[in-house]
């Protein structure tokens, strides 16, 4: 890792309206007092963003009452810094800022300082309160300029948007992230980084396009209270918020000293192939003979590195008294509805469950196990002793479902979790509802991947191509994403498999190329082997693709219609692109490539009579020349998608 602080000089001054300035001077805010409560302002190229808002600190149980302040100074920082990721869109992140620390005093309030930080691709405020009583909670004020149009995060259903600011329901809550495309062509998102202790904050509108933070207040049981990071990222186009390191600067650097065991890579899964029927006659199950097909099948592919056992590997998922560091001793079967009931094992089972052993058998074939694990098993089990099992077995990570904890403990028990596992060397999945990615991956990069978005089969839902064009917009901008795209038989996949309950709508090279486009360090691929086997050609791309890299570039992009993103790991690329449900041509320029370089090309493309409704299997593998500099068109069946790789000659 390599540091350099270029400025280090603060001085503290008389306040009066202070101007903070990006490095390139080209995104600014503005903070000023105002009948003792701050405000903040922002521009961007000269053009006003966020028109003067309060931002401040209240205090009490019901959080009502405001600080007020009469005495201030401001102390500025310039930090210019560049450091490795274990893991990530880029092998090296520049961390270069501008930065004013508020401090205020008053009788009416605790000591507290605003700090904000402002970066080429946007601005950040966080509230330290010194000693603070009670509960703690903020109020920060949004007052955009514009009515712009925005998307917005929806738990695990289709995002909200798009819509106008205004158009939103007042005191209907909004969960982050929103991303806005404003005038100009500037985008921007709302944005939380560095959730350590508060839960999320959402957005209500109390204004035409005026929206304040609200969130559950805290308790804290420190000497001084330190908010998650407020956010604003600014692009020029829509593509630059997804290429923002952001996120990632605003929080600290990795707290796990040996990172090597932390490895990314492609996963499969047993939960989705569940049912399905191999052309030799093989029903895979949650069984022993299954995990070692899924295992046999890892160990030919180098980047599929891990299985995911998932729910009820050691007994219902649900039942409190289900002990997680017990292989189950009974059989599952589905009734046609998806419901899963358990059966007495017969006298005779020729194999009983042995988890221990199915790992084993992966890790002497270089295949990492994944283990699930319910939150009840982590309350009414001693979850430290349950870890350390797992990691005498040899388990690669975790995947955890259903925690039941609201609010602040919510966060702060997220947080156990993923440093417990890290204490045992376990990479780890959330799912079903966590909180949301915030930058955190940096501190903690066991922190692998989560669920925050609506995953394709998720439940009994499917979500649609245009959906997905707006996800990456939205929810990918918190980070890893398991999305679990890959499925290769797709075609009545609804009627033939018993855990995909609804039409999945794709292609087969639209779900190839998703898997590169929704960056995820752990990517789930939700199908059987035989299905990739049959399309090994097209697999090929998946199968050569690394899960970390060195850079990252869209080259095009329009929310909710789609997206070009060419990602290099030496001196090879990956592109992928994909449309909404009414596909068509887009055009790839190549003048990133370095100057005068000519590539070998493998292209994947939709066929012809390709259709995401109709006949979403069919696809053609050729080869090309490509030059720096070359722009080609390239044709997407409805619902597609197209994929490149590229050596170099």
């Amino acid at each position: 890792m390599k540091n350099f602080f270029l400025g280090l000089l603060l001085v503290g001054v008389s306040f009066g309206d202070e101007v903070i300035k990006s490095p390139d001077g080209k995104v600014a805010v503005t903070l000023s007092l105002k009948d003792g409560l701050p405000h903040w302002s922002a521009t961007v190229d000269g053009a006003p963003v966020l028109k003067p808002g309060a931002i401040n600190i209240y205090q009490g149980d019901k959080a009502t009452k405001p600080f007020t302040y009469e005495t201030e100074k401001v102390e500025r920082a310039e930090v210019n810094q560049t450091w490795k990721p274990t893991w990530g869109q880029f092998s090296s992140v520049k961390n270069h800022y501008h930065e004013a620390t508020w401090l205020l005093t008053g009788p009416k309030a605790n000591d507290t300082k605003l700090k904000v930080r402002v970066y080429d691709e946007g601005f950040a405020l966080r509230y330290l309160v010194k000693k603070p009583t009670g509960k703690i909670g903020d109020r920060t004020i949004f007052n955009f300029a514009s009515d712009d149009t925005f998307w917005a995060a929806n738990k695990e259903k289709p995002n909200h948007g798009p819509m106008k600011f205004s158009a939103w329901e007042q005191k209907k809550r909004m969960q982050m992230p929103m991303t806005v495309k404003g005038q100009n062509g500037l985008h921007y998102a709302v944005l939380e980084a560095a959730i350590y202790h508060q839960y999320p904050f959402f957005l209500n509108r109390i204004g035409a396009t005026t929206f304040e933070t609200r969130t559950y207040q805290t308790k804290w049981a420190f000497d001084e209270a330190a908010s998650s990071w407020r956010v604003l990222s600014v692009g020029r186009s829509a593509g630059d918020l997804i290429e923002s390191n952001l996120l990632w600067n605003l929080n600290p650097e990795s707290q796990i000293k040996d990172t090597s065991w932390i490895k990314p890579g492609y996963t499969l899964w047993d939960w989705r192939a569940w049912g399905a029927k191999a052309p030799d006659g093989f029903e895979y199950g949650l069984d022993m003979a299954s995990w070692r097909r899924f295992i046999d099948f890892a160990a030919k592919h180098d980047k599929v590195h891990y299985l995911m056992l998932d729910a009820n590997w050691y007994g219902p998922e649900f039942l409190a008294e289900s002990n997680p560091t017990k292989s189950r001793d009974h059989i599952l079967e589905q009734l046609p509805d998806g419901e899963i009931v358990r059966k007495e094992a017969p006298a005779d089972w020729a194999e009983p469950i042995d988890v221990p052993a199915i790992i084993k058998y992966g890790n002497e074939r270089g295949v990492g196990i994944i283990l699930y694990i319910n939150d009840k098993a982590r309350v009414n089990f001693d979850f430290d002793k349950t870890l350390e099992t797992y990691a005498k077995w040899g388990a690669a990570g975790i995947k955890y479902g259903f925690m039941a904890t609201k609010g602040d403990a919510k966060v702060q028990a997220t947080r156990k979790i993923v440093q417990a596992c890290a204490k045992h060397k376990l990479i780890c999945d959330f799912h079903d509802g966590p909180i949301p990615g915030s930058g955190d991956e940096r501190t903690w990069p066991n922190y692998i991947t989560r669920e925050f978005c609506h995953a394709q089969s998720d439940a009994k839902r499917a979500f649609s191509p245009d959906h997905f064009v707006t996800t990456v917009f939205n929810n990918g901008l918190t980070g890893s994403l398991d999305m679990a795209n890959g499925l290769y038989a797709i075609k009545d996949a609804e009627k033939v498999r018993p855990r995909i309950f609804k039409k999945v709508e794709t292609t087969v090279v639209a779900e190839t190329a998703r898997t590169l486009i929704s960056y995820a360090a752990l990517a789930i691929l939700p199908d059987i082997p035989e299905a990739y086997e049959a399309k090994a050609d097209l697999f090929k791309f998946i199968e050569t693709m690394p899960m970390t890299w060195d850079d990252t570039k869209v080259l095009s992009g329009e929310i909710g219609k789609h997206i070009s993103v060419a990602r290099r790991s030496g001196d090879q690329w990956w592109i992928a692109s994909v449309k909404d449900k009414n596909g068509g041509q887009m055009e790839l320029d190549f003048s990133f490539l370095p100057e005068g370089s000519s590539w070998e090309a493998t292209l994947y493309e939709d066929a012809p009579d390709t259709h995401y409704q109709t006949n979403p299997e069919t696809y053609l593998v050729r080869k090309a020349e490509i030059s720096a500099g070359q722009k080609l068109t390239i044709t997407l069946a409805p619902g597609g998608g197209h994929c490149i790789s590229l050596k170099k000659k």
